[in-house]
């Protein structure tokens, strides 16, 4: 018991002073602490007040900073360029950040008058940019790929970027500044030619917004900041342009005519060379030169760059092709281009240009100007926005009550519209400044009928012809487009130099279009009303479907009236309308019998490549979706790759229009003239090739919705 009794007492005391000990401990550890806290608040008090330091400095500095961009961008507005600083790319201070830029070559870029001199005398004083311009089209798209073939698709990516050069206002086969500052013709060590481009420095793709894409995308961090435009994005726009597993019709179209660079070699983060390929032609003094493709030039303008940091990676920042181990991956990878075909970026468009893309939901796109974008005169509006609507109707009665700008008539609105314009409902607008103001001019597309030639009917140029012969052209221009076209005979715009108006149109003459259809076989050989023929030892009946866009009231009167005129030379015609997804892909796959279509015109210098090289006759997403292929065409198509002499330009294009016109692939309807109505706060509307007075020089024949600007009521 004693002992037991001492030994708890003994315990316990080792207990007591070890707790006596831990304690002290703790109040030591403690103290320590304390000071080590009260040390870390007086550092951050310091650090406070270094920051609170700079944040007023970097406030001042800001203050001054925005006062002078305001200064400069009025400036630049309103042309006084007196005191402002222009970049001179040739310049002795650039010289030394810009190595590459060799001063004795010249600049195959020019500055344009019209933004430099003109457009600011135009706007009022101390303009800017204000405003939402109010637009709608007909459908949705259903991506906004990059390589998208729909119009309206391309148009909003190219607004939402940059290119090497841009075109002169209101001037076709111009080069001015853009993305490049500078454009230089050399030759390489073995004498061919090749393209020097100097990138702008300063030029950022604007940072991702979460809020655009669908829940189940989570952003990393890399896509919520800023990237630098430079020349490794311009090369990706190629090497995915070309990479075969690419399989947006969009890139398979244009494939045509960048398929022919060589080479498009990154020299640094602002200099690359494009090469084009070439060929060797015997001067007349037995010389021998390296000559590219006369398109060459332009298409080296077109060039635009493609968002590395958004198209080569996933959501979480890790990249599609983890080893990039040759700089030819991206053209080549079929695992990449199988991601990008259905990337997760598809429906936002990354932006670095004059416009900055701000959504895109079931109702609308919209738009917003790029306020670090480097031409302050790019854009002259706040914002866009388009709405998607089901019908061509829907948009009409848009207009009429106000909620649209701009408003391109339907022929067969064009009653309505005087009826419209005598109502009391619009007398009140006008009233109150929505006065509506009307603008005619010759649309640059038109209007054709494409035969499929893949299938037995359409296969001879002579059945082709008495198509066309059966059917009515001014017929449909009188009655279905109330007189608004013009009957065309070829593919150029009319009042292009590449169409030649010698060539006249085939007349309307069903007999002459029976007796020609029985000389090639095509007859009623059972009575039973439709004509057939003995193709491979079975009778096949002149019957087959005509597609067209079932939205459009013009496209389904012509198909109704193509149905009624063919009936009468005994050819049975199903209307097949379907909605622009179907329409789409019926092209792409070229399965259709017939299409009515139109088609964009292009810009002089006209490249039908696109169209009507026999390159694409089999090719899915090709242009050349009736399957055309024709010898002396590809002759002509690749002469004209290599003539730079403007009047053998001018009689390869007739020959080719003469060609077309004899083997009648597609029934060239008409040329649209154009009904364009805008409200009266629209401002700046003018067709620039008659103001002379304002654009010297200028062929292009279309209002130019880029100079419009909204005045302001308030």
């Amino acid at each position: 018991m004693g002992k037991s009794s001492l030994g708890s007492s003994i315990f316990r005391v080792f207990i007591g002073l070890g707790t006596l000990g831990f304690m002290a401990m703790l109040y030591w550890s403690s103290a320590l602490l304390e000071e080590h806290v009260i040390d870390i608040k007086a550092e951050l008090a310091t650090i406070e007040k270094q920051v609170g330091d700079l944040r007023r400095e970097s406030s001042q500095v800001r203050s001054e900073l925005r006062q002078k961009l305001k200064t400069l961008h009025n400036k630049r507005l309103h042309g006084d360029f007196s005191e402002v600083e222009m970049s001179n790319p040739q310049s002795d201070t650039d010289q030394v950040s810009r190595p590459h830029i060799d001063p004795e070559s010249p600049n195959l870029l020019s500055e344009d008058p019209f933004y430099q001199n003109v457009l600011p005398k135009l706007l009022p004083p101390d303009f800017t940019p204000s405003g939402t311009r109010r637009m709608a089209i007909v459908g949705k798209p259903d991506t906004l790929h990059p390589f998208s073939n729909w119009s309206h698709v391309s148009s909003w990516v190219s607004q939402c970027n940059v290119s090497v050069a841009q075109m002169h206002f209101g001037r076709y086969e111009t080069m001015g500044p853009d993305m490049a500052l500078k454009l230089e013709l050399r030759t390489d060590s073995e004498g061919r030619p090749e393209f020097w481009v100097h990138l702008r420095d300063g030029v950022y793709w604007q940072p991702l917004d979460p809020e655009l894409l669908s829940e189940d995308v989570e952003l990393a961090p890399h896509f919520l900041q800023s990237h630098q435009v430079t020349a490794d994005d311009f090369k990706f726009y190629l090497d995915a342009l070309m990479n075969p597993w690419v399989q947006e019709a969009g890139a398979v179209s244009l494939r045509n005519y960048l398929g022919d660079i060589e080479e498009l070699r990154v020299i640094d983060k602002l200099t690359f060379v494009v090469r084009w390929k070439t060929e060797q032609l015997v001067n007349n003094d037995g010389s021998v030169e390296h000559k590219m493709k006369y398109i060459a030039r332009s298409w080296t303008g077109n060039l635009s760059p493609l968002a590395s940091w958004v198209y080569q990676y996933f959501p979480d920042g890790s990249k599609i092709i983890e080893d990039s181990a040759t700089p030819i991956d991206y053209r080549t990878d079929s695992v990449w281009a199988q991601n990008f075909n259905k990337h997760w970026a598809k429906n936002i468009i990354p932006s670095c240009g004059p416009w900055v893309f701000t959504g895109m939901s079931d109702r609308q796109i919209t738009f917003k100007r790029n306020p670090d974008y480097y031409k302050p005169l790019a854009v002259l509006v706040e914002a866009t926005e388009t709405q998607f609507k089901e019908t061509p109707d829907a948009i009409w009665q848009d207009f009429k009550s106000g909620k649209l700008d701009t408003y391109q008539v339907r022929p067969d609105q064009l009653l309505e519209l005087e009826d419209f314009l005598e109502s009391d409902v619009y007398k009140k607008q006008a009233a109150n400044n929505l006065a509506i103001h009307r603008l005619d001019y010759l649309g640059r597309s038109y209007s054709y009928l494409g035969w499929n030639q893949a299938r037995p009917y359409f296969s001879d140029a002579k059945v082709r012809r008495a198509l066309t012969m059966a059917i009515s052209r001014n017929r449909i221009i009188e009655q279905t487009l109330n007189d608004m076209g013009v009957e065309i005979t070829g593919p150029f715009h009319v009042l292009s130099p590449s169409y030649d108006p010698s060539i006249k149109p085939w007349p309307h003459d069903p007999r002459l279009a029976q007796r020609l259809l029985s000389r090639n076989g095509w007859y009623d050989s059972d009575g039973d009303g439709v004509l057939d023929k003995d193709v491979d030892g079975d009778r096949v009946p002149f019957s087959f479907t005509l597609t067209y866009y079932v939205k459009s009231p013009t496209a389904k009167a012509i198909g109704e009236y193509v149905r009624l005129a063919l009936k009468e030379v005994d050819i049975d015609v199903d209307l097949n309308g379907v909605d622009i997804a179907d329409l789409s892909e019926n092209f792409d796959d070229k399965s259709f019998d017939a299409i009515l279509l139109g088609w964009s015109q292009g810009s002089p210098p006209e490249e039908p490549r696109q169209l009507w090289h026999s390159s694409g006759a089999q090719q899915k997403g090709s242009s050349n979706a009736i399957g055309f292929s024709n010898a002396e065409v590809d002759s002509i198509i690749d002469n004209l790759a290599y003539e730079y002499d403007p009047q053998n330009r001018r009689k390869l294009y007739h020959r080719f229009d003469h060609i077309i016109h004899e083997e009648a692939p597609y029934t060239f309807m008409y040329a649209p003239k154009e009904v364009f109505l805008y409200r009266d706060y629209v401002q700046n509307v003018f067709i620039p090739s008659e103001r002379q007075d304002l654009v010297p020089g200028a062929d292009v024949s279309q209002p130019q919705g880029s100079v419009f600007w909204l005045r302001s009521e308030a």
